[in-house]
């Protein structure tokens, strides 16, 4: 199935094949076999091209947290028929839509970067997280205003739990 995958600032063009025990993957017209073994709800063991990852997926509002060997990137999926279907509902509606900032992981909020209020581009660091001994900054998906940060400095997070509303 064809898919366009978006992460950080990038649209990739996708399509998923199964074949017996494995997957073949066209990203960006590059063919990669991939071994996949599901190890619990949200955590995939992939092998490809003799390289092994941890894959760990959360699924946050529209889209998924994808935790690759610890390292945290929001993708959003569309297929082609979602994608007509978005572009059809129209640029205004779709900036006036309410956006999230969320937690990959478990981990404690380390600093604010913003206060409701705040405009911030796409890209913008809005809050630090401590995870597994490591700060990450999480950005904003898109532009806006801030509107509500729900957590404050210290607070201990669950993974996908919503830390920023951004209008």
């Amino acid at each position: 199935m064809a898919y366009i995958a978006k992460s950080g600032g990038r649209e990739h063009r996708l399509d998923v094949r199964s074949e017996r025990d494995r997957l073949r993957v066209h990203l960006d017209g590059q063919e990669f076999l991939v071994d996949l073994l599901r190890v619990d709800s949200s955590l995939y063991s992939l092998l490809i091209g003799g390289r092994s990852f941890e894959v760990d997926l959360l699924e946050v509002e529209d889209a998924f947290m994808v935790l690759v060997d610890g390292q945290p990137f929001l993708v959003e999926i569309q297929d082609e028929q979602e994608r007509r279907l978005r572009a059809a509902v129209g640029k205004e509606m779709a900036r006036a839509a309410k956006r999230t900032v969320a937690a990959p992981m478990p981990g404690k909020v380390v600093k604010l970067l913003v206060r409701p209020g705040d405009a911030v581009k796409a890209g913008d660091g809005v809050i630090v997280v401590e995870a597994m001994k490591m700060e990450n900054e999480l950005k904003a998906p898109s532009p806006g205003t801030v509107k509500e940060i729900r957590v404050a400095e210290g607070k201990a997070v669950s993974a996908g739990e919503v830390l920023v509303v951004i209008e």
